[in-house]
C-alpha cells in the first residue's frame, strides 16, 4: 500500500514538474512573439532590405535560430540574440544546414529560393543572401563567446570573419541587440561594439577554432 502511494505521488510530481515546463516554455514563446515576430522594426533574415516590410505582409513569419535549435541545450535555444524572425518558408529550407559563401552553378541539388538564397537539401547546405550575412556571422560570434558553441559545425571560419568584417551592423539588426538587452540584459558586443579595429573583438576572433 505505502508503494503504491508513493507511486501515485511520484505521478503527481511529474506531472507537476511537466506543467511547469509546458507553462515556462509558452511564456517564452510569448516573449519571443511579442519582441520579435510582432515588431515591425525588427529585421527579418534571409530577405533583402529593400522588400521588407510591405512585400512580407501577407507571409507566415516564424523564428528562425541562426545557431541550429537542435545543436543547443534549452537555455541556449531560448537566448533571442539568436534569435530571428524570417518567412516560413525560408526558416524550413534552411533547417540546420551549414551556411556556404556562394553555390556551384553546374551542380544540379543547388535550389534557388526566394530573395536570393541558395539551399542544397542534398548536401544540407544554405546560401544566404548579403543582406543577411552580417547578422548570421554576429550571432554565431555572440552564441561562441557566451556558450562556446563551435561555429565550425555550422560554418567554416574564414567565411565567418569575412561576413563579420565585409558587413556591418545595419539599423534593424542594431535595434534587435537593444530589444534583447533590454529584455535579457545581455548585449551581443559583436554588434554595439562593432569596430574592424577594436582589439577586444579581434582577440575573440582570432582565438576561433580553426
Amino acid at each position: 500500500m505505502r508503494f503504491i502511494l508513493i507511486l501515485i505521488l511520484l505521478g503527481c510530481m511529474t506531472s507537476s514538474v511537466k506543467s511547469y515546463y509546458n507553462m515556462a516554455l509558452r511564456m517564452q514563446y510569448n516573449i519571443i512573439k511579442d519582441a520579435i515576430l510582432n515588431d515591425s522594426k525588427m529585421p527579418i533574415i534571409y530577405v533583402n532590405k529593400n522588400y521588407y516590410p510591405v512585400d512580407i505582409k501577407n507571409k507566415f513569419l516564424s523564428a528562425e535560430h541562426i545557431y541550429p535549435q537542435s545543436l543547443l541545450n534549452i537555455k541556449q535555444s531560448n537566448d533571442m540574440h539568436n534569435i530571428i524572425k524570417t518567412i516560413n518558408t525560408l526558416n524550413v529550407n534552411r533547417s540546420n544546414y551549414r551556411f556556404r559563401d556562394d553555390y556551384d552553378k553546374r551542380d544540379k541539388n543547388w535550389v534557388e529560393l526566394e530573395y536570393n538564397n541558395y539551399v542544397n537539401h542534398k548536401n544540407k547546405l544554405f546560401v544566404p543572401n548579403n543582406d543577411s550575412r552580417g547578422f548570421i556571422s554576429r550571432a554565431i560570434l555572440y552564441m561562441y563567446r557566451e556558450y562556446k558553441c563551435n561555429p565550425k559545425k555550422i560554418i567554416d571560419i574564414e567565411i565567418l570573419k569575412k561576413w563579420y568584417y565585409n558587413f556591418s551592423p545595419t539599423h534593424e539588426e542594431i535595434y534587435h541587440n537593444m530589444v534583447v538587452k533590454r529584455i535579457q540584459n545581455k548585449n551581443n558586443i559583436f554588434i554595439s561594439n562593432y569596430n574592424k579595429k577594436n582589439k577586444g573583438i579581434k582577440k575573440i576572433i582570432d582565438s576561433l577554432p580553426l
